[in-house]
């Protein structure tokens, strides 16, 4: 195991632990975010709109209700989606950051939380209008808070877990559905069956404030939820690898590779050592089943763009957070990736798979709104923003 890593318990306790770094780290992404703000119509945000205009405030399956509610409850739905996403960002590092110190030292701790703020897609996902980035909080929150439960005993922090939880699952369904392998684990091996059975009742019943207000809306829309079921069975399997090797099952599988080696490349070697070596620590098991359910169907079913990996970033990262070296560099590449990269002219498909499934999601992305087709890639001799696709 590389140095650092041969323990798992908190080196220092949440009240003591200087507020200077995650101070620093806060305003560092702060600035970042609003220093690379990324315009409404990129990504989602047309559809989060046009979903709160329309007072529907539901997009594709599955929906994200809770997401466009939230955001019309104020008067300019543009201002409230940046300031959510922004905020979720900059708490979400923080956050990060308390949490790596049940792993490492203060140091460790800080510069994983600088390299956890850089990651490419992650930044990339606190500048556009869409629900991404709000995994980059919910998650880790939650897992910091059984963390705190499990150290303290004390119950109002396995409530503030549920709570934590169903908002995030409420934000994202489909990312809050990959973590529930993990919660499950936990309630077996960490919890008695009576607090078990209470910890999972209070994560399922707040979940219904989102749920039936989304079935409800889908109701009332053409298609009604059948089309929802029909939605994710097209999703489930013509998509999906298991159907047969295809261009568009082949195309899903890069699109989780490509971006998940160049975001964390440096460090992969030591968070999978700290996977094996430490199989038997519950928390790693956590980590391990927080990455595994949503990363088999990333790749044997369906994943759109790089931001879907936002919801594991945390986990992977805290698997490596006794390496400070390589999580430097992690941090100082996708820096320089997220804020450097222009598209490479080519025909090659290796070359215009990694401008497509990567370098899309950065900067330059933003700032020309460049939506590239890896198909239109290949048949133009210009990779400029016009020969892409752009989503108005």
């Amino acid at each position: 195991m590389p140095e650092g890593q041969t323990t798992l318990h908190p080196s220092k306790s949440w009240t003591s632990a200087s507020l200077l770094p995650p101070l620093v780290l806060a305003v560092f992404t702060l600035a970042t975010r609003l220093l690379f703000h990324g315009l409404v119509y990129f990504a989602d945000g047309p559809h989060h709109l046009r979903s709160i205009l329309d007072t529907t405030y539901i997009i594709q399956p599955p929906g994200y209700w809770l997401f466009n509610r939230i955001a019309s409850l104020f008067p300019d739905p543009i201002i409230a989606i940046s300031a959510m996403n922004i905020s979720f960002s900059v708490a979400g590092v923080v956050v990060f950051y308390f949490t790596a110190l049940f792993f490492a030292g203060r140091r460790s701790a800080f510069i994983a939380a600088l390299a956890y703020a850089c990651i490419f897609f992650l930044w990339f996902s606190g500048e556009v209008h869409s629900t991404y980035v709000s995994q980059a909080l919910f998650p880790v929150a939650t897992f910091c808070a059984l963390l705190h439960y499990e150290r303290d005993k004390a119950n109002w922090k396995l409530i503030l877990a549920a709570v934590l939880f169903s908002i995030g699952a409420g934000l994202r369904p489909s990312d809050g559905l990959f973590l529930v392998p993990m919660l499950l684990y936990f309630s077996a091996a960490r919890l008695p069956k009576s607090k078990a059975a209470i910890f999972l009742t209070l994560i399922t019943l707040p979940c219904l404030a989102w749920v039936i207000p989304t079935l409800i809306a889908y109701s009332r829309m053409p298609g009604g939820i059948q089309g929802v079921f029909a939605y994710s069975r097209d999703i489930a399997t013509q998509k999906s690898i298991a159907t047969g090797l295809n261009s568009e099952s082949l195309a899903n599988v890069m699109r989780f590779f490509v971006p998940f080696l160049v975001a964390f490349g440096p460090v992969l070697t030591a968070a999978a050592l700290t996977a094996v070596r430490r199989r038997q620590d519950w928390r790693v098991r956590m980590l391990g089943l927080w990455i595994l359910p949503g990363s088999l169907f990333f790749i044997l079913s369906y994943i759109s763009d790089a931001p879907y990996l936002d919801f594991l970033t945390a986990a992977v990262l805290l698997l490596a957070v006794g390496v400070p070296r390589l999580m430097a560099v992690t941090a100082l590449w996708n820096a320089i990736f997220f804020l450097g990269f222009a598209p490479i002219p080519s025909r090659r498909l290796s070359v215009n798979t990694y401008n497509c499934y990567a370098g899309h999601f950065t900067r330059y992305g933003i700032e020309h709104q460049w939506w590239p087709n890896l198909s239109t890639l290949q048949g133009t001799r210009s990779i400029t923003p016009s020969s892409g696709d752009q989503r108005h």
